[in-house]
């Protein structure tokens, strides 16, 4: 008797439960670039140098090819060029409130930055490695809100709109400020926006004691809001774009609700254990879209509820689909007590900042070396028939590619057990990794698989087969 994976289908809902195909535990590895085959992700690799000294979770993508990441509790701005090189280009001393950045956004010219009480901006002619004082404005225009932790930015219809706690601020191609674009009922407060056809998305938050909250859709004109949906959540914490189509993560349990154009409707959740004591989230920018595969950022709020990375959402096309899986772990191999800011997606460059305990930095991919961690885990096999004890007799992998120097461990696991490796042997003539033992009075059983690679050389897997006697 053979189980077969003929490919992997994503992250399952749990080890119990899950669509065919789907795995417990999928890190690491691109099953999003060829449709039945697995590979080992290209590596993180920590491009700011010693730079970054704080959480980014505001990052400015310019038109003059910087990347400006500005820090969340400093006013610390680092500047990196199109070539890759970091600088500290400017420090914010604002006249009043705190200094860290909570909204950013390039408009007509200039690089806007909001702190607590105010909004600045300096010119993209001046924007650089070092921001020269005649270029900044600062303390450009006070808010009126002064909300202590968001001020995202949206530009539509030719105009950037800023949140500030209940209201949308507003700033024109003439540069006319306007402190009430639009209000909202309090005590929501905005927390995220985003363009969304020929409108504005809002995603509100009040406070994390409130199970209640609303995303907003404003046509950017009118004097009230167009659409609102009430949801029993803490909080919207960020918009997922894919191409015409908006996921919204909202609250502390993973959730991911598709947006139908007036209200969200469930879709998946990021497998984990969730509590009070165990919650997670989405910074705002810590989404994108890398070779046209929705990506995410999960951060750990407490008790790690699930590995934390950066995940994939996403499908090869229409065809199949839409399968979540840890793609990448960030540089310091770590998918528990970490943080991730911000994403950049620059063409095939993918940039990402980290918080793991008191160290900060900004990943970038690494096209030099594969993921050396990667690994998957199956669900619970046999469930279907616990009454009936089985025997392992062996695990085959069926491989497209296997490099020299590179190879795959075969772990098992009996009715929940600490994982045991197996030892394989190359069937190179059937490209095939075989397994072979027997192991008995098994009830339930689950597989691992993980990748060793070499530098930047790996295995690419087309299955697993399960042999039972």
């Amino acid at each position: 008797m053979a189980l077969i994976l003929d490919h992997i289908k994503g992250l399952s809902d749990s080890k119990w439960s899950g669509i065919a195909g789907s795995v417990a535990e999928c890190v690491g590895l691109n099953i999003h670039t060829n449709p039945g085959l697995t590979t080992v992700q290209q590596k993180l690799t920590r491009n700011d140098g010693t730079n970054v000294d704080t959480l980014v979770k505001v990052v400015v993508s310019a038109s003059n090819g910087y990347t400006f990441w500005f820090a969340s509790d400093s006013g610390k701005i680092w500047a990196r060029s199109s070539s890759g090189t970091w600088s500290l280009a400017y420090t914010t001393a604002p006249a009043a409130g705190t200094a860290g950045c909570s909204g950013a956004a390039e408009y007509n010219g200039f690089i806007y930055w909001a702190t607590q009480s105010r909004l600045h901006r300096v010119t993209i002619a001046g924007a650089d490695d070092s921001w020269a004082a005649g270029e900044v404005s600062l303390n450009w225009q006070t808010f009126a809100v002064t909300d202590a932790d968001f001020h995202p930015m949206a530009i539509q219809d030719v105009t950037l709109f800023i949140g500030d706690g209940n209201r949308v601020v507003s700033v024109n191609s003439d540069s006319v400020f306007n402190n009430k674009a639009l209000d909202i009922k309090t005590p929501l407060r905005i927390k995220t926006m985003i363009p969304y056809e020929i409108d504005i998305l809002i995603g509100t938050f009040v406070a994390n004691t409130v199970n209640r909250t609303e995303i907003i859709r404003w046509d950017a004109s009118s004097p009230s809001w167009n659409t609102s949906d009430p949801i029993e959540e803490v909080g919207i914490n960020a918009f997922i774009r894919d191409d015409n189509y908006m996921y919204v993560n909202a609250g502390r349990a993973g959730n991911i609700y598709f947006y139908n154009g007036e209200q969200l409707v469930p879709f998946k959740r990021i497998p984990g254990t969730y509590s009070d004591t165990q919650y997670g989230t989405i910074h705002p920018q810590a989404v994108g879209n890398y070779k046209g595969v929705p990506i995410f950022g999960f951060s750990n709020g407490a008790g790690n509820p699930a590995k934390q990375g950066v995940y994939s959402f996403g499908s090869y096309s229409r065809d199949y689909p839409k399968v979540l899986d840890l793609s990448w772990v960030i540089s310091r191999d770590v998918t528990s007590g970490i943080e991730i800011g911000a994403i950049v997606v620059s063409d095939f460059e993918l940039l990402v900042s980290f918080k793991d305990g008191a160290n900060y930095g900004v990943d970038k991919i690494d096209y030099t070396a594969k993921y050396a961690s990667a690994f998957f885990e199956t669900m619970m096999l046999f469930q279907q028939d616990r009454t009936q004890g089985k025997t392992l007799a062996g695990v085959i992998v069926p491989y497209n590619t296997l490099p020299a120097n590179t190879g795959v461990t075969i772990s098992y696991s009996v009715n929940g057990g600490a994982y045991v490796a197996m030892t394989d042997v190359d069937n190179s003539v059937l490209q095939l990794l075989e397994a072979k033992l027997s192991v008995g009075d098994i009830g339930s059983l689950q597989i691992r698989v993980g990748f060793d690679v070499s530098g930047n050389n790996a295995p690419s897997i087309e299955g697993l087969d399960v042999i039972l006697e």
